[in-house]
């Protein structure tokens, strides 16, 4: 049983920082692929997982302006909390500005584990997380204590907001697109991690982590790509309202019921290649291509585009067909005429 404590209520602003550390797991991490939900303020300030709950990443942020060894200690006690809960998490990270230097063995490295502290440091760390778990000043060592310290990740901040962004962007040539769009859609993810802080779950009880979701305060991987696309693209893909113009073309000589049967295919096709994990990296090469042709020719017509566009992509995906390709890029036509 797992009971959640000290969760935030109504808490209208969620920090940069606690993004930060959102799309940290989503994008930084070598095993950021197998994490596809993020819960927000219900083990701790954010947790990963992977879609059956297996396997699950903690992280408590925090964004102080000065981070000593005794509030360091501090911040620990909630990752400790659920290190000896009933509940196994693959990994427990302090995410921290940059700590000073001289609290270091190495002090080049941004990641690293507990015994990359110095041991004067160590000291402070560890008499204060006593006391925190403990609640007096008895300096006993709690259950577990020292397994939980080897266990610790550090994760220091040293990046700006939108290169937390391009992380999670499967685009290579990242300084195509405008730092103030990534930074909008910065704003735009932490807004709505925010909202999902706006109920109240204090003394609520789990049996297994799958549980959390019937709290709705988890947002998905596939959400955030979505919203990531659609912005970038300047529009909506999957959920476009009516026919692109440029599409036209492509649905002359077709009687109604072939039309409706083609922008539904195309549609779908455009789903499965997006949210089908084996095509999201195909899905992703092809539209920054596509928009980088037509930034270069914005008034070329569908067809021209996509003879340019398979001349420099090796399309694999079998959901990408010709016709799925030219709704594509009428889409993407819309949303670059739009965005101007």
């Amino acid at each position: 049983m797992y009971t959640f404590k000290n969760t935030e209520i109504n808490n209208k602003k969620a920090s940069d920082f606690e993004t930060k550390s959102l799309l940290y797991l989503l994008g930084m991490r070598s095993d950021s692929e197998e994490i596809e939900i993020i819960t927000v303020d219900c083990f701790n300030d954010v947790t990963g997982s992977n879609t059956d709950f297996s396997k699950l990443w903690d992280v408590q942020s925090k964004n102080h302006s000065s981070l000593p060894p005794s509030k360091i200690g501090e911040s620990l006690s909630t990752l400790y909390d659920n290190y000896i809960s009933s509940i196994n998490f693959n990994e427990y990270i302090l995410f921290t500005p940059k700590l000073n230097r001289e609290y270091l063995v190495d002090s080049s490295l941004n990641i690293y584990s507990y015994e990359n502290i110095n041991e004067k440091q160590k000291k402070g760390i560890e008499k204060k997380l006593k006391e925190k778990i403990n609640g007096d000043k008895s300096g006993n060592t709690p259950p577990l204590f020292l397994d939980f310290l080897s266990k610790l990740c550090f994760v220091e901040d040293n990046k700006r907001v939108s290169t937390y962004i391009k992380k999670i962007s499967r685009f290579k040539n990242k300084k195509s697109i405008p730092e103030e769009i990534y930074d909008r859609i910065f704003v735009e993810i932490r807004n709505a991690q925010a909202s999902l802080k706006n109920s109240y779950i204090e003394n609520e009880k789990i049996n297994h982590p799958s549980e959390v979701l019937k709290f709705n305060r988890h947002i998905t991987k596939t959400e955030i790509n979505t919203l990531l696309i659609s912005r970038l693209v300047g529009i909506d893909v999957f959920s476009f309202p009516g026919i692109p113009f440029s599409f036209f073309d492509v649905l002359i000589g077709k009687d109604e019921e072939e039309r409706k049967d083609l922008l539904q295919e195309c549609n779908e096709n455009l789903s499965r290649a997006f949210f089908d994990k084996n095509g999201c990296r195909e899905f992703w090469k092809v539209t920054e291509k596509l928009m980088n042709i037509l930034k270069e020719k914005p008034d070329d017509s569908a067809f021209d585009v996509y003879s340019n566009l398979t001349l420099a992509v090796n399309v694999k995906t079998e959901y990408l067909t010709k016709e799925t390709l030219l709704y594509m890029i009428s889409l993407v036509k819309a949303g670059l005429a739009n965005a101007d």
